[in-house]
């Protein structure tokens, strides 16, 4: 499968901007000054895209997974939640397989040539042995799976609120000690089989039952956008992250408000690896959301304009229509 660090482009669901308007903004804002691809994906029904959206096997292959999680199939109410990431997928023109196995994006964390999920997948699948279960996680996905205990008190059982990888090799545990030692352990002697690990700490008076945020960050090509809570941990997570990830570019940004709802920004993200000339298109693309907001201004060229064009006509006159509209009748004439 393909990492999160190999991604080159990143997207996000319609309720972010409509949800979460200031981090939506700040995200834009960062990506923009950085020239990162990153695009709306279509047809959402919540924020929390990285649990449904597919998992990337390769630069043409995604795997595509029943996304049913008990904390929402539980209750009628929140059911209607669950996007239907099939439908997203064809909608986004995605090769894809189809797997009839439960799982949460959330609970996958890419790192090299395996996948870390907790254990809470097995009780998401209950009419299989875990055995079977893993053999068949491993066909599907590709690669070696390694699971970890799923802390029952966090009901979500994701993975990324536990783990980040800086390499192929190694990897990044969030300050789980600070809460529950045990546990901790328990994922560290599982995983230190198979990677090295380092681990995020914090000096304060009281750590701040929050922090956990700070190793859901989101990275895409060399770039961390890490949380900022508004807390004292704020500064000791950004020279932590600046020490382990030396060679990546790293912007931080406060979202309180999300994180108090459950989720960080790797939750609100999906990261994939596109073609040149797409990466090329949707750097393009943003440089304004509206066509009002160009004024005046020359942002394009007349080569960028005829390569956005050919790109996707139809996408570019949607956000561009003056412009689109100029460029048919320069054909016609």
């Amino acid at each position: 499968m393909i990492a999160d660090y190999e991604c080159n482009a990143v997207y996000f669901s319609e309720w972010l901007k409509k949800d979460y308007s200031d981090i939506y903004e700040g995200l834009v804002r960062i990506l923009n000054k950085h020239d990162i691809a990153y695009d709306i994906i279509p047809n959402t029904k919540d924020v929390w895209c990285r649990d449904y959206m597919p998992l990337q096997l390769d630069k043409e292959r995604y795997l595509c997974y029943e996304y049913k999680p008990d904390y929402l199939m539980k209750s009628a109410n929140n059911r209607k939640y669950i996007t239907d990431s099939l439908n997203v997928c064809r909608d986004m023109q995605l090769k894809i397989k189809e797997t009839p196995i439960i799982i949460d994006g959330g609970n996958v964390v890419k790192v090299g040539n395996k996948a870390i999920m907790t254990e809470k997948v097995f009780v998401e699948n209950p009419s299989m042995d875990e055995d079977t279960l893993k053999k068949k996680l491993e066909k599907q996905m590709e690669c070696e799976v390694v699971f970890i205990p799923w802390d029952r008190n966090e009901k979500y059982g994701h993975s990324d609120g536990i783990i980040k990888p800086i390499s192929d090799n190694t990897i990044l545990m969030t300050n789980y000690h600070d809460f529950d030692k045990e546990y901790s352990n328990k994922v560290i002697k599982r995983l230190s089989g198979k990677f090295e690990i380092e681990t995020l700490s914090y000096k304060a008076q009281k750590t701040s039952p929050e922090s956990w945020a700070y190793i859901n960050f989101l990275t895409v090509e060399n770039l961390i956008v890490l949380p900022a809570l508004g807390i004292e941990e704020d500064e000791q997570a950004l020279a932590q992250i600046k020490r382990y990830y030396p060679e990546h570019l790293i912007e931080q940004l406060y979202i309180a408000d999300l994180v108090k709802d459950g989720g960080g920004l790797n939750c609100v993200s999906w990261c994939r690896h596109v073609s040149d000339d797409e990466r090329k298109y949707l750097v393009l693309y943003n440089r304004e959301e509206r066509e009002e907001d160009l004024s005046d201004k020359l942002i394009f060229s007349d080569d960028e304009i005829i390569f956005m064009c050919k790109q996707n006509i139809r996408k570019f006159a949607d956000r561009y229509p003056g412009i689109a509209e100029y460029y048919m009748k320069c054909l016609d004439d």
